[in-house]
């Protein structure tokens, strides 16, 4: 009775010994690691109103860290999620430094310049562009004309997105195309992207892009992304970020 116990226990194990060899070799098919790092730089040289934000001309420029768990694999898709830090980032505002000021009213030209006590972000460059008139009041000529003082402020951003998910298509070749979103927020060293608003932001992205394969864990990843920043009404002002990015990183599983 006993040696019956052994044989089928031992019988029990190379069973799943087998399975485990199974699993294992049907894995190496793919190019979808079971947990991954990277490292990706990101760079975005402006925003406008794609989703939901106004504020124009804003910049980002940052590098983060990932990990990423695969959820499935099978040969026409792999699910995973993943989250991310980026303790470098930073954010820059257009802003207005100062004004200039010619005037010829009913006198001589004269010239006044304004220089503001801080740097005001403001909305959008072009709502600021130089502006002169000229004309005739009584019989007098009337000439005015502004220029203004355009300068631009970055911000230190770090952001930390505890969601994310993708899709890789074709895992089982070494380039594949891919799709993503995450949600996370960023917290910063004073109210962006204007006065009023706030330090801490919400954001969330969608995007995607092409991952290319040295080995069955090592891979170079390109990536476009768009991306909304908004503090959902806790500040006073909620003009919110529409920015595009590109994203370039390096990849390594375990």
């Amino acid at each position: 009775m006993r040696v019956s116990y052994l044989v089928a226990g031992g019988l029990l194990l190379l069973g799943a010994a087998a399975r485990a060899q199974s699993t294992h070799a049907a894995e190496q098919r793919y190019y979808a690691p079971l947990n991954s790092v990277a490292a990706f730089a990101e760079y975005s040289n402006s925003s406008s109103h794609i989703i939901l934000g106004d504020d124009r001309q804003r910049k980002f420029a940052g590098l983060a860290f990932a990990f990423q768990r695969r959820i499935s694999t099978s040969h026409s898709m792999s699910w995973a999620y993943s989250a991310e830090i980026l303790p470098l980032l930073g954010e820059s505002d257009p802003t207005i430094r100062g004004q200039h000021l010619l005037t010829n009213i009913a006198g001589p030209l004269t010239k006044q310049d304004i220089v503001f006590v801080q740097q005001v972000p403001i909305q959008n460059v072009r709502l600021y562009r130089d502006v002169s008139a000229s004309g005739v009041v009584d019989g007098r000529p009337v000439f005015l004309q502004i220029n203004y003082d355009l300068g631009r402020r970055w911000t230190y951003t770090p952001a930390l997105t505890p969601v994310g998910f993708s899709v890789h298509l074709l895992p089982a070749h070494r380039l594949q195309p891919f799709l993503a979103s995450t949600a996370g927020f960023i917290v910063s060293t004073r109210d962006v992207p204007e006065f009023k608003t706030s330090a801490f932001n919400f954001t969330f992205s969608f995007g995607g892009g092409v991952e290319w394969f040295r080995d069955q864990r090592r891979s170079w990843t390109v990536e476009y992304r768009v991306q909304h920043m908004s503090n959902k009404e806790i500040g006073y002002n909620n003009p919110g970020v529409d920015s595009q990015f590109l994203r370039v990183g390096y990849r390594f599983g375990f």
